[in-house]
């Protein structure tokens, strides 16, 4: 089934993308209007910024789509500069090159970061390969994000909890340029005791914060709470959902069919506040970090404590569902993990809500019984 679902993407999915692009100066663009690389346009201008005087003033929405007018043409839609500043460490080096060499580099890497990673779980490239044909996988790369490196990070830190704590904890302040994808491994490393990996994280975390503020001012961080986090939040409010499709949130799914922002925000806390009890109960048992079970509980509820998660961020909890599958560890909770960006585009282009519980459902599923048989 999985092999089959993923081999229709890739054979249908890809093509038809490739065939909607026109090639052009100054970069190639895709039938939506976007570049190719979508998302990366940010990260590559976060990189050209970060060789820059004052990268603080691109979260002037205004000064920002001005700057960007001036590489891709007035008017591109859709771009908001809203990563945190430690995005600029990460970009400066691709800032360095042309686009579409960037690009390339950057898929590359995110690509042989989560080869490299999986192979911490399992020797067996079937798996790998069906996984870099997941729905999440595909919808990360075409999108040029930062999700393939990002899951990367995430498998490492749970296969390497409990036998390098330092470096577990250490990767975890790469996550600081999507930090929702982070909110529950504290929680996780207080509830097994594991406070080397909980100092390394914090200690990762502020020498980046740190080396920001040396490199471009202290100011960038007033400036990017003050700002920055607001620009995020007009993707969270957009009375058009135009995330709708792609956010597998319960905060999204209700905002879909009309919830105000206030109501589905009271619900999205409350589903929160269900996922961390979730995993405070099940990482009190301090669980082997090979557990299958307990990781993928632990990711669903990561994806259920956010209201703003994309389809392509859920990509840990696909792979671990997939390694789960393969051990043969549940069957239908497992399936509808891998396939969840699919569901959530499908109900959110038809106004339907649902998606968004799958993850919560399958950590209740997992919380309650000794053997994954949903």
């Amino acid at each position: 089934m999985l092999w089959i679902g993923a081999g229709l993407t890739l054979l249908i999915f890809v093509p038809a993308y490739c065939l909607t692009l026109t090639l052009g100066p100054p970069i190639p663009r895709d039938g939506t209007s976007l570049v190719v690389g979508r998302d990366f346009l940010n990260i590559w201008m976060y990189g050209r910024a970060a060789w820059e005087a004052d990268p603080a003033r691109y979260y002037d929405m205004p000064t920002y789509l001005a700057a960007l007018g001036s590489v891709v043409g007035a008017g591109y839609p859709g771009q908001l500069w809203s990563y945190p500043p430690v995005a600029l460490l990460i970009a400066a080096p691709f800032g360095l090159l042309p686009y579409l060499p960037a690009l390339l580099l950057w898929t590359s890497f995110g690509i042989v970061g989560f080869a490299v990673a999986l192979r911490l779980w399992t020797r067996d490239w079937r798996i790998i390969a069906l996984l870099l044909a997941a729905p999440a996988a595909l919808i990360g790369i075409m999108s040029g994000q930062f999700a393939l490196l990002a899951t990367a990070i995430l498998l490492a830190v749970l296969r390497w909890r409990e036998s390098r704590p330092w470096l577990a904890g250490a990767l975890v302040g790469l996550l600081l340029v999507k930090p929702q994808l982070a909110l529950l491994i504290p929680l996780l490393f207080v509830a097994t005791g594991n406070w080397r990996a909980f100092a390394a994280a914090a200690l990762s975390s502020l020498t980046l914060a740190a080396l920001v503020a040396l490199i471009w001012g202290i100011d960038i961080w007033q400036v990017y709470i003050a700002a920055g986090i607001a620009n995020q939040s007009l993707v969270l409010s957009d009375p058009d959902h135009l995330a709708g499709p792609f956010m597998p949130t319960l905060f999204m799914n209700l905002r879909v069919i009309g919830v105000p922002v206030p109501v589905a925000t009271a619900f999205q806390m409350a589903l929160a506040l269900i996922a961390a009890l979730l995993v405070w109960r099940r990482f009190r048992q301090r669980p082997a970090s090979h557990d299958l079970r307990a990781n993928l509980l632990f990711l669903a509820c990561a994806v259920s404590a956010t209201p703003y998660m994309l389809s392509y961020d859920t990509l840990a909890l696909a792979a671990m569902a997939v390694l789960a599958l393969a051990a043969g560890q549940g069957r239908i909770g497992p399936l509808l993990a891998f396939f969840l960006p699919l569901l959530q585009i499908v109900a959110g282009m038809a106004g339907v809500p649902g998606p968004g519980l799958i993850p919560i459902l399958l950590a209740l599923h997992l919380s309650r019984t000794k053997k994954l048989t949903w």
